[in-house]
């Protein structure tokens, strides 16, 4: 079955008819912004409990299974492997099937793979449980929410794709309850109630995704449709279409790929790193987690920063500060030494992984427009996910090894430096172009 219910125009254009019996009242407020709110929610809560607070569990199971953090690294890493694995099939499932419907399921399934985790009885246990856990997520997560939402939003997809993206620094701000009960409650009971919880509260927000405008009586933006209006209205009238095999076959497809992995070394390891690095420098995990909420905070003005600043003076000019922005970062957080250099690096990281994620993402739907988008950044998974897979490990081996976290904290921000070299090398189209003034 190649259509779902869900889709009920696979074209991405109604009929005739259909036009001229669907009209917006002018006073209605537009579905794509309760679409952008629901997405806020969904990442508000994926970044508390996993995204990033999953790395509050590390030292505890540290404890619990009398093992490395090497050995705690290996499940965040299988977690990307993972991912790029089964990247280009969900990204042709979200096509096929519907992203809402994908959604349900997605959230069902995380929400066992915490249950599933809480009776973890040794590492293995854990490991696939926490497999599990990243399956769901994935699956209800950010492949689906952009496609809605590039689908949805066209002049103003880079504010969109920003606001959705905000719920990673509401999510930072509720890391340090998580962490309070992974440490006070204790980790079973705690991911035992947010296996329940996710269920009941992550159905409902993938409901609300309605996969394209037209399924609601809008074009992009919000624009009504009108009796009279042509079947194929204006959606895509300047956005590029590039079928799957014309986009694997040039260059930018690539560049992005590459481009997007430079950029995630550094997070890749900190998204586990981070809070024991703190510890090693004297700081409680209740205080690490502190900075890393902080640090997901101030990523949110850096999404609003690159989502309004790429579209005023080119996207790929603020891409670039952004990379390099992060891997200076990184490098500080190296040699850092004091509190002082850990808010200095919590700001400049923040600000710049903010608008790294927002302006890579709006590139990729600018690129390829919203036809093929899933299918495609499905496909880039695997190029994306390299570099997150070997980060985690390459950290926390070389912390076992030389007790230090400097080191490699050095090299991945080179590496993350990198990717601007990569953002450069992109060959905007004519459609892309009208958006990059660089």
């Amino acid at each position: 079955m190649n259509v779902s219910d869900e889709d009920p125009n696979p074209g991405g254009a109604l009929s005739r008819g259909a036009l001229e019996t669907i009209v917006r009242k002018p006073s209605e407020v537009f579905y794509g912004w309760w679409i952008v709110a629901s997405a806020v929610l969904v990442s508000t809560i994926q970044t508390a409990v996993f995204n990033a607070g999953a790395q509050t569990l590390v030292l505890p199971l540290v404890r619990e299974f009398d093992t490395t953090r090497t050995a705690i690294s290996v499940a965040f890493a299988l977690r990307r492997l993972e991912g790029g694995l089964t990247g280009p099939i969900e990204g042709y499932l979200i096509h096929w099937v519907g992203p809402r419907l994908y959604m349900m399921v997605g959230w069902v399934i995380f929400g066992l793979g915490f249950i599933a985790v809480s009776f973890s009885q040794n590492i293995y246990h854990f490991y696939a449980g926490f497999l599990l856990v990243t399956l769901g997520q994935s699956i209800s997560g950010f492949l689906p929410i952009v496609t809605v939402l590039v689908n949805w939003f066209q002049r103003y997809r880079g504010r969109a794709i920003a606001m959705y993206q905000l719920g990673n620094s509401f999510g930072a701000v509720l890391i340090p309850v998580f962490a309070w009960s992974v440490l006070t409650v204790g980790w079973r009971p705690t991911t035992f109630i947010i296996g329940i919880l996710v269920v009941i509260i992550g159905v409902p927000l993938a409901a609300v995704m309605v996969p394209k405008p037209e399924d609601k009586g809008y074009y992009p933006d919000g624009v009504p449709i009108r009796e009279g209006d042509p079947p194929d209205g204006v959606k895509g009238a300047t956005e590029s279409q590039l079928s799957v095999r014309q986009a694997l076959l040039h260059r930018n497809f690539w560049l992005l790929g590459l481009s997007h992995s430079a950029s995630l070394t550094g997070w890749g390891a900190l998204q586990v790193h981070l809070i024991p690095a703190l510890s090693d420098m004297g700081l409680t995990e209740q205080m690490g987690a502190f900075i890393l909420t902080v640090t997901l905070i101030i990523a949110g003005g850096g999404r609003l920063i690159g989502g309004f600043l790429g579209d005023a003076i080119g996207r790929r000019k603020v891409l670039v500060s952004a990379l390099l922005g992060q891997a200076a970062a990184v490098v500080l957080l190296g040699y850092a030494t004091n509190t002082i250099h850990v808010y200095l690096f919590a700001i400049i990281f923040g600000i710049s992984f903010g608008a790294r994620g927002t302006l890579l993402t709006v590139l990729r739907g600018d690129v390829f427009g919203p036809t093929n988008f899933s299918r495609l950044a499905g496909l880039m998974d695997p190029i994306s996910s390299f570099s997150v897979v070997i980060s985690p490990l390459f950290a926390g081996w070389a912390f076992d090894t030389f007790s230090s976290y400097t080191g490699a904290f050095v090299i991945l921000g080179l590496l993350n430096g990198v990717g601007a070299l990569f953002v450069l090398g992109l060959q905007m189209t004519p459609e892309t172009m009208s958006t990059d003034n660089s």
